[in-house]
């Protein structure tokens, strides 16, 4: 692992008050993680309506400024970055980023939620996912986001890896330490 701190970028969920909710999952990530790693959690604008182009732009500008190797994001947060990557930009915007993790991502199109502006209606191009290591977390006890919503990403992120966690919520109440021991396993493969 590296001799500084490894910067991990946390992205909340959407939703009035969800930043205070989702403070609750980053600080339980940064202690699950330990020592050698440095969570920031900014708060995104206008959350209980976000634009996805603003949230785009803040996740970008936020992720350079930390000089992030990791992205986690919960829930909106996690789908307006799977946008993002189907959309084929991610590597261009954040070259830096060793690692996406993502928790309870909506899927937005078809069979799942509706919403204008997503691009999940085909997979992206294999080249600009090259080398990106994209975790899915889905816990068997949400009820905002159906379980059934990890089909439908596989379907459009055939390399990612899914993991199905029995017994998780929406918030994943002790269910964090499986996504840190992921991350520190991708730390300690890359050398991030």
């Amino acid at each position: 692992m590296s001799e500084y701190p490894v910067a991990v970028l946390f992205i909340q969920g959407a939703g009035e008050g969800a930043h205070d909710a989702d403070g609750a999952l980053a600080d339980e990530l940064g202690q699950a993680l330990g020592a050698g790693f440095l969570v920031s959690f900014p708060r995104l604008p206008n959350e209980a309506a976000p634009d996805s182009g603003a949230w785009k732009r803040a996740i970008v500008a936020e992720a350079r400024r930390a000089d992030a190797r990791v992205v986690v994001a919960h829930s909106a947060g996690a789908a307006i970055l799977a946008d993002l990557l189907a959309e084929g930009r991610f590597g261009a915007e954040l070259p830096g980023v060793r690692g996406l993790f993502l928790l309870a991502p909506p899927f937005v199109g078809p069979g799942g939620w509706r919403l204008d502006g997503f691009h999940f209606d085909r997979p992206p191009s294999p080249a600009s996912l090259a080398g990106l290591p994209i975790h899915f977390y889905f816990g068997s006890s949400d009820t905002t986001v159906p379980p059934t919503h990890a089909d439908l990403y596989e379907r459009v992120f055939p390399g990612a890896r899914f993991s199905r966690l029995p017994g998780c919520d929406h918030q994943f109440a002790a269910c964090v330490s499986r996504v840190a021991e992921d991350v520190r396993a991708l730390v300690e493969a890359s050398g991030a």
